[in-house]
């Protein structure tokens, strides 16, 4: 009987044995759902490396674009198609049967979405068999939603990072797998956090998939009472009035904004874009644009502003200089 016992364990243990081996040969299978130009690094990262399969690419539908509406691809769609991996654009993935039976089928280890910009099923949720993993662009439950690399700027803070986390129905409120946090110089706008998140992000996120395969990561709820939300930016959320905002609150305006819709203030009832500005230390009493020289400032509720390009309504951006020797009657 003991003899039985002891060959009984050696084999049961060589068994274990062979079965982790096989598994940590194998790769991780991957569906990857993701959108803008912030998604494409952690593809490729992914891609390049070897514990990971991914089978398919998950974007959305080409949209019309420019002024004659030519239709574009996603970021996102381009990079997959230049790594050979299948691509799928369904106008709503929560009702596209077809493609949600042949995932099913693939039975992929994780759903990893990066900014793709529908809200998932929990029945599309629950075909990995880990997780869904998202990517979330702040320190959650801070400034759950849409854009919150923008609200982290706007607000004006020192630092920000991304939440890896597991997806559940209700937005951005899944456990937490880890954090990374990034701090944010006072001069970067909405396009370099990006890149630096996506550096940061794309360069970790294998090997925390990895350990979340082997379980060696714990998730962590949410404290909801703490939970901060931030909206879908509208182009009208550019318009600056300098009455009621400060120069700095102005400044952060322009740097959450810099890449879309940009800064703009009414002058004699046309619409004026602020490409380029900074902080001045120019003293100016009253809430206006003021001439000194070849420069223009604007005094703010508190505070001035240096406006170094710009650009009115219906005419070509101008360096300052270039735009005051025909325009210095708009601001008279």
């Amino acid at each position: 009987m003991t003899s039985f016992l002891l060959n009984f364990s050696v084999k049961l243990y060589y068994e274990l044995i062979l079965k982790a081996s096989y598994n940590m040969s194998n790769k991780i299978n991957i569906v990857f759902l993701g959108t803008p130009d912030f998604a494409c690094q952690f593809l490729e990262k992914l891609n390049q490396n070897s514990d990971f399969q991914v089978l398919a690419v998950i974007t959305q539908e080409d949209k019309p674009f420019g002024r004659k509406k030519e239709l574009k691809s996603p970021p996102i769609k381009e990079l997959a198609q230049k790594l050979q991996i299948p691509v799928y654009q369904p106008e709503k993935l929560n009702k596209d049967i077809k493609l949600i039976n042949w995932l099913k089928s693939q039975n992929p280890d994780f759903l990893v979405v990066i900014a793709y910009g529908q809200i998932l099923s929990q029945e599309v949720l629950d075909i990995p068999k880990i997780s869904a993993i998202n990517v979330h662009g702040s320190i959650l439950p801070k400034y759950r939603g849409a854009s919150p690399i923008e609200q982290s700027l706007l607000n004006g803070d020192l630092k920000t990072g991304l939440s890896i986390m597991e997806m559940v129905k209700k937005m951005d409120a899944g456990d937490i797998y880890q954090i990374l946090e990034q701090e944010i110089d006072p001069e970067d706008n909405n396009i370099t956090l990006r890149q630096k998140l996506s550096k940061l992000g794309s360069e970790k996120l294998p090997n925390i998939l990895m350990n979340i395969a082997q379980n060696k990561i714990p998730k962590k709820a949410q404290i909801e009472s703490e939970a901060t939300y931030c909206q879908k930016i509208e182009k009208l959320d550019g318009f600056i009035n300098p009455s009621l905002e400060t120069a700095s609150q102005i400044f952060n305006k322009y740097r959450a904004y810099y890449s879309w819709p940009g800064i703009f203030i009414k002058v004699k009832e046309k619409n004026l874009k602020l490409l380029n500005i900074k902080k001045s230390g120019k003293s100016i009493l009253s809430v206006k644009f003021q001439i000194d020289k070849n420069q223009l400032f604007l005094g703010c509720k508190e505070g001035a502003l240096e406006i170094l390009e710009l650009q009115l309504e219906g005419k070509n951006k101008q360096k300052t200089e270039n735009f005051l020797s025909g325009n210095k009657n708009l601001f008279i």
